[in-house]
């Protein structure tokens, strides 16, 4: 097995510049991915990967991109690995979701897979996540349960937290996840990487299976800005055949800018929650002063029509769009569903049509709400994760604390806003904590220049 135990000390991943440095130097690009290959066999009994990609396909695929480049045409990607989370569809693998029962075989990839293998990336594996994406915390999975990269006495995050820990781990040179409230930010706050939740739409979902078609997009997990916006750029744009992608999509800036102004949004202090939890709030506090010392100005603002957005996604009638994909799934395998994928799910069937209009109509106002709030800023910084747990914890209180996981991250997708997770000042146990910069639709080259700027060293 992959040894990822407690190595708090544990260098970062150092993203795509080691494999380029080595393709600089003459290595085979056939041997570095069939390194990853064999680094993920050796993590085959950690839980983080649903399937591999057969080691002899590993290569013939890298052989391909390689006689590709060898032929002069331009591969941004190649020598680059990745994994992607068990709901995006690879053609020819099973789409499990975490649930083998009901296990799809598609004859297609979706479309990011197959631009991202375009443009010379190899496919390692599909990553474990809490079971139909409804967690946010790694532990709604069959075992043996995905560990946190840093300190496996914690959870990794969820709902793509194998995704997240493949690329902490270093395994993988990045990763897709899927994210409706918070689970392409949650897992790389927990392990210490970079999460990057694109605009809504930015990125085709075709080819993923949805927990929520309003809200779900395919966020990228990497080592640094820098990478996860190269990978942005090559995934996004708009997709006819995606009746939810931005027909601006190709317009939209993506590559880190500086920021508009100095101001940044924060929440009121009066109403954040760390959950008991001193190190994590001592760490905001800390990064905020790092932002100070960069010379932005930090403006507190109500947080309340924030959170409320974050209420409708769990605790609405938007859980009844869940039932689309999953009502039938519940019904015929009720006994191979996680009990707390169960409880996330079940609980649509309850509400009537006029309470899910009304619930989009709210949901219509936050929005609007948003943009009147963030209008002068250049972001909204907040904690990604108020707190992490141990999975001892989460277990003795998997509902609440789940919930708690997402006080920072719900509210997002509901509003239209796009987000970059950063890791930031030590928290508890000496693992790191996240700083998410928040800005409005279309502005992620806004976002990830902010977060590039806070990582960058003095």
């Amino acid at each position: 097995m992959l040894d990822i135990v407690a190595a708090k000390a544990r260098p970062a991943p150092d993203g795509f510049a080691t494999a380029r440095a080595a393709l600089a130097d003459g290595a085979d690009p056939v041997a570095l991915a069939l390194a990853a290959a064999d680094r993920a066999q050796a993590a085959a009994g950690d839980g983080i990967f649903t399937a591999l990609v057969p080691r002899d396909v590993v290569e013939r695929n890298a052989a391909a991109a390689a006689a590709r480049a060898a032929a002069g045409e331009h591969l941004p990607l190649l020598g680059l690995t990745f994994a992607v989370k068990d709901n995006l569809h690879v053609a020819g693998m099973a789409t499990t979701l975490n649930c083998p029962v009901v296990a799809l075989m598609p004859k297609e990839s979706a479309l990011a897979i197959t631009r991202l293998e375009a443009a010379g990336a190899v496919l390692i594996g599909k990553n474990t996540m809490d079971q139909f994406a409804t967690g946010l915390n790694g532990t709604r999975s069959p075992d043996p349960l995905c560990r946190n990269a840093i300190d496996p006495a914690f959870i990794p995050g969820g709902s793509s937290s194998g995704s997240a820990v493949a690329v902490a781990a270093g395994i993988v040179s990045f990763s897709l996840g899927s994210d409706t409230g918070g689970s392409g930010r949650v897992p790389a706050a927990c392990n210490g990487i970079v999460g990057m939740k694109p605009t809504v739409g930015l990125v085709s979902t075709r080819g993923a299976v949805y927990n929520s078609r309003l809200l779900d997009c395919i966020p990228i997990f990497a080592a640094n800005v820098e990478d996860a916006s190269e990978i942005l750029a090559l995934i996004a744009g708009y997709d006819p055949l995606d009746p939810w992608s931005r027909r601006d999509a190709d317009d939209i800036q993506i590559a880190p800018v500086p920021a508009p102004s100095m101001r940044l949004a924060i929440p009121r202090r009066d109403q954040m929650r760390f959950f008991g939890d001193v190190e994590a709030e001592a760490a905001f506090a800390a990064n905020l002063n790092r932002l100070r010392s960069l010379g932005f100005t930090l403006d507190e603002i109500d947080f309340a029509p924030f959170e409320e957005a974050g209420r409708l996604v769990f605790q609405s009638a938007l859980v009844a769009e869940r039932l689309v994909e999953y009502d039938e799934v519940i019904t015929a395998h009720r006994d191979a569903i996680h009990p707390a994928a169960l409880a996330a799910i079940e609980p649509g069937r309850g509400y009537s049509a006029k309470e899910a209009f009304e619930t989009l109509y709210r949901m219509r106002e936050l929005k609007r709400a948003a943009e009147l709030a963030l209008v002068d800023y250049a972001a909204f910084v907040t904690p990604t994760v108020p707190t992490i747990y141990t999975i001892e914890e989460m277990l003795a209180d998997p509902m609440m604390r789940n919930a708690a996981m997402g006080a920072y991250t719900y509210f997002v997708n509901p509003m239209d806003l796009c987000v970059v997770a950063a890791p930031g000042a030590p928290a508890r146990a000496g693992l790191p904590s996240s700083l998410s910069f928040i800005g409005l639709a279309g502005r992620d080259g806004v976002v990830a220049g902010l977060a590039a700027r806070f990582l960058q060293p003095d």
